[in-house]
């Protein structure tokens, strides 16, 4: 039996980490959506006053980016899910063991971004579920379809569930616990916008562990655990299909990638309308009962449409300069992710250079292109010295018991 070991570079697939370099950017453009606090704290009377060219990034933002790079990074989750349990076959390693001891450390690289960076993280979500996959690795292809269809209808019969029960205290129960730890240690007079932009680190620590709470019931209303699930289980499924064929370069995108990627764009172009005129509406709402269904139905669609549209492109020979350089930043995904925003927090929070509300919004391409060619550069660099980035050193060098 073979031991097995950290993968190689040579065993990498070019297109997965050209993929996952892709949805680095979408990922940054979305928060700093929320870093620049145009998302959080900007109410619907206030941005049908903003200039032109900040609503036109906002209308983007909302049509093209918003859960679609998330969910990029969802299937994928998926597809490394089944290439560590390929990597397993044949060996006398027990790989469940295996995958725990990895969603252990990287939940433990989650906690501490959540609390000590930002609470907006998406490792911890990521590595709790992502301890559920193991259940599923030796379903068949049949079942876990099942599985995905009823994961992804599940966010969209809690969105009825919320809307039909929005009395229920239940709701907001993580909300109370929130504001009133939020009273008990002194902060209850003080708005989000006014933590987050205080010049005290203790105050923007105290915000993260705060939002952190009541993020895990706004997760249960607008369904993500089952939508990210299905999504991992998405990647298991296009991984047992397609890579075999990726590793012989014959690879045939199904026209179904045509109609999904269309399904998105229309679906997404209310969205961005509707949600430009009124914000980001409760969801216990009419209009936030709405725009929860089309979110989850064309963020996925979209998703899915990108991705097999990257497979085509990889597999025609066309763009290999792109994927090469896209390549770069997705290696280091994991130390570019959290590099990303520890820079958007002191570039925007109290303790950084405070640019929350003081940029025009119509600056965040710039914004997100700067810090993207910067870690472009870095991570070129790192990787002519090192196989791997720092943060992917210590999490293999955790996961793996031999530390070799």
């Amino acid at each position: 039996m073979s031991e097995i070991k950290p993968t190689i570079q040579s065993e990498r697939l070019l297109v997965l980490d050209a993929l996952r370099g892709f949805a680095l950017f979408g990922i940054l453009l979305a928060n700093l959506y929320s870093f620049m606090g145009y998302n959080t704290y900007v109410v619907p009377d206030e941005i049908v006053t903003l200039p032109f060219l900040d609503r036109g990034v906002l209308f983007f933002i909302d049509w093209f980016v918003e859960g679609k790079f998330y969910g990029i990074f969802s299937i994928l989750f998926g597809v490394g899910f089944a290439l560590q349990a390929e990597r397993f076959q044949g060996s006398d390693t027990n790989f469940i063991a295996f995958w725990f001891r990895r969603m252990l450390v990287l939940l433990c690289f989650g906690l501490f971004h959540m609390y000590f960076i930002w609470n907006g993280d998406i490792l911890t979500l990521y590595s709790l579920l992502g301890m559920l996959l193991p259940l599923f690795m030796n379903l068949s292809n049949q079942v876990l379809i099942r599985w995905i269809l009823v994961l992804l209808t599940t966010p969209l019969l809690m969105h009825t569930l919320v809307y039909f029960t929005p009395e229920s205290p239940f709701w907001g129960s993580l909300t109370r616990i929130s504001t009133d730890l939020k009273t008990e240690w002194g902060f209850g007079d003080l708005t989000l916008l006014e933590m987050r932009t205080s010049s005290s680190a203790l105050e923007v620590f105290s915000v993260n562990v705060l939002y952190a709470i009541p993020r895990a019931m706004s997760y249960l209303i607008f369904g993500r655990y089952f939508h990210v699930t299905g999504l991992f289980l998405i990647g298991l499924v296009l991984a047992r299909i397609w890579l075999p064929k990726m590793r012989n370069n014959d690879i045939r995108v199904p026209k179904a990638a045509i109609w999904f990627g269309l399904l998105g764009l229309t679906t997404h172009f209310g969205y961005a309308l509707v949600k430009g005129s009124h914000g980001w509406p409760s969801a216990f709402s009419e209009i936030g009962f709405l725009l929860g269904f089309i979110y989850h139905i064309g963020a996925t669609a979209f998703a899915l449409a990108i991705c097999m549209l990257v497979l085509y492109l990889w597999s025609s020979g066309k763009g290999q300069f792109l994927f090469k350089n896209l390549a770069v930043l997705g290696r280091m995904a994991l130390s570019n992710y959290i590099f990303q925003n520890v820079t958007a927090v002191l570039l925007f929070f109290g303790y950084g250079l405070a640019l929350m509300r003081e940029v025009p919004f119509a600056s965040l391409p710039l914004f997100a292109f700067g810090i993207l060619v910067t870690q472009w550069a870095f991570s070129r660099v790192w990787l002519n010295k090192f196989k791997q980035g720092p943060l992917e050193y210590i999490w293999k060098r955790l996961t793996y018991r031999s530390g070799k």
